[in-house]
């Protein structure tokens, strides 16, 4: 019985993740109000009453493809953030790099929780205050000792903020600067490559 419990759950597999990768799809472009059932259906290119089976509301089905977007977004750094033997400095090297590495192979993850944020239900809600990786970070804890013995010059949080800003804000312009033909997808490409020493740069400079 319960090997044939896991085959079960082995061929639903592909359905379910086809159909979570679609609703983050539409999602992303939509919006949630925007978004319905049956455009997920479609974009699946699944039947509308098997995204029903599986998930039973465009409701849950956001609240989950939210979840695992803020996941996929902070875990990846956590444990940078958290490293006990390297310094502020370092952190902000590392963290730059792979937060921009993340973003160029998953490129509207920002936009998407932002977006998501203001359709927040309370387990979204939760979700983001349990992986607020940056403020809980051992990170922020070396910044608040420098601060306090008055050798970094700028408060912890504004340096946190810029930071995030300055990792995130370019991916969520993206499509912008893309339809206004400011620059194509290459030349983002090659901004963002350059962004993992700018960045790190101009942070310094707050320390």
């Amino acid at each position: 019985m319960a090997k044939a419990t896991r085959k079960k759950k082995d061929a639903d597999a592909p359905a379910e993740e086809k159909i979570l990768a679609a609703a983050r799809a539409v999602f992303t472009r939509n919006g949630y109000a925007a978004t319905t059932v049956r455009d997920i259906a479609a974009e699946a290119d699944l039947n509308f009453s098997l995204v029903n089976y599986y998930f039973r509301s465009k409701e849950k089905l956001y609240d989950l493809v939210m979840k695992d977007a803020i996941r996929q977004l902070l875990h990846g750094i956590k444990g940078l953030l958290d490293d006990v033997h390297t310094s502020p400095q370092e952190k902000i090297d590392l963290v730059c790099a792979q937060w921009i590495d993340m973003l160029l192979v998953h490129p509207d993850l920002p936009l998407f929780v932002m977006n998501g944020v203001a359709n927040s239900s309370n387990d979204i809600t939760k979700e983001l205050v349990e992986n607020n990786v940056f403020l809980t970070s051992y990170f922020v804890r070396q910044l608040v000792e420098l601060h306090g013995k008055g050798q970094l010059k700028t408060a912890p949080l504004h340096l946190v903020m810029n930071m995030v800003s300055m990792l995130t804000l370019p991916f969520v312009a993206r499509h912008l600067l893309l339809k206004t033909g400011a620059i194509d997808m290459k030349q983002f490409r090659a901004m963002m490559e350059e962004r993992k020493t700018l960045i790190p740069a101009w942070l310094k400079t707050m320390l």
